[in-house]
């Protein structure tokens, strides 16, 4: 009974090793399989192509074309994906470019206050305004650190914002977006620097550093900040100030 036993657990031991050299030799054909299959869950993309590394800690996916079918996001196209793997799970993800589509959002219940002049910026106000109840309804507590050199924002197929510099981490229980630089093709007069946008499900801030018309050598920026509270409800409130 003793040896039955042994040869058992032998046995086990052997399919174990086998099946754990199989997945490692085939590691990325089971990759690219299985991102195909979580993509396929209401969402519709290009087929992905994945390679995983002999250590298994970076991995490099294939540009994708995707359509979603429900969310804030309507479409998103990527270039080269590479990933750092940690225990076989996504920790960080870095892009040249991205482009994400988001369906339109209705901001006319939206109340809202100001101080100021904001004359100059009613259409950054409308993007920003957009952008953090996007951000609220996407929150996630184990989103992985995301970095996007070019990053554009559009809105059913409107370019909305061009943001260089991106990058996307946690910072406690907030979702942090930063761009060093953002292009805002509704207005080309305004420059914006320093963006940085932390959002929960119920509130938000966004502050950045704002320049009007041409920016010269040593201009002065206007500080930027943005408020915002009860975004999961259906008027949330929002208050500008320079």
């Amino acid at each position: 009974m003793e040896r039955l036993v042994v040869a058992l657990v032998r046995l086990m031991l052997l399919v174990a090793m086998l099946l754990g050299v199989f997945a490692y030799a085939c590691r990325n054909s089971l990759a690219t399989a299985l991102l195909s299959r979580a993509l396929s869950v209401g969402v519709s993309c290009n087929a992905p192509e994945v390679q995983i590394n002999a250590s298994l800690t970076q991995a490099r996916v294939s540009p994708l074309r995707c359509q979603v079918s429900e969310g804030p996001v309507k479409a998103f196209e990527t270039g080269e994906t590479r990933l750092r793997l940690l225990r076989l799970r996504v920790r960080e993800a870095q892009l040249e470019y991205a482009s994400v589509d988001y369906r339109e959002r209705d901001v006319s219940k939206v109340r809202s206050s100001a101080s100021g002049d904001l004359l100059y910026v009613l259409g950054l106000r409308r993007g920003l305004v957009r952008s953090m109840l996007d951000a609220s309804e996407m929150y996630s507590l184990d989103a992985p650190q995301v970095t996007v050199n070019k990053l554009t924002a559009q809105r059913e197929g409107q370019v909305e914002l061009v943001m260089h510099g991106f990058k996307k981490t946690m910072d406690g229980s907030w979702n942090r977006s930063q761009a060093e630089r953002v292009e805002c093709p509704s207005d080309p007069r305004l420059a914006v620097r320093d963006l940085d946008m932390r959002v929960m499900p119920r509130r938000g801030s966004v502050s950045a550093a704002l320049f009007i018309g041409a920016q010269a050598v040593g201009a002065r920026a206007l500080e930027l900040k943005l408020e915002g509270r009860q975004l999961d409800s259906a008027r949330p409130r929002f208050n500008m100030a320079l």
